[in-house]
């Protein structure tokens, strides 16, 4: 691996690391539509497609998803870009 691979793999460890100590362990789907920058009703359509991060549910209106998940979840819909 040279400088720059390196470098570039230090940068994404840096941003993941920052991710997780900016967001809460689990997070309310308002916390996941704020940081993946959608509207709530966009998720919601994503969530009835099943195009969502898995969810814990602790009673029908009480819904929680991973920091972990959602970061995973936002990293495999990442498409092209050079960086």
């Amino acid at each position: 691996m040279d400088s720059t691979e390196l470098l570039r793999t230090l940068e994404k460890r840096i941003e993941y690391l920052e991710q997780k100590t900016e967001l809460p362990k689990l997070m309310t789907p308002k916390q996941v539509c704020n940081f993946v920058g959608i509207s709530e009703s966009k998720f919601y359509e994503w969530k009835r497609d099943g195009d969502v991060p898995p969810a814990i549910y602790w009673s029908e209106r009480t819904v929680r998803y991973d920091r972990d998940d959602v970061i995973a979840w936002a990293q495999e819909h990442k498409v092209g870009g050079a960086v």
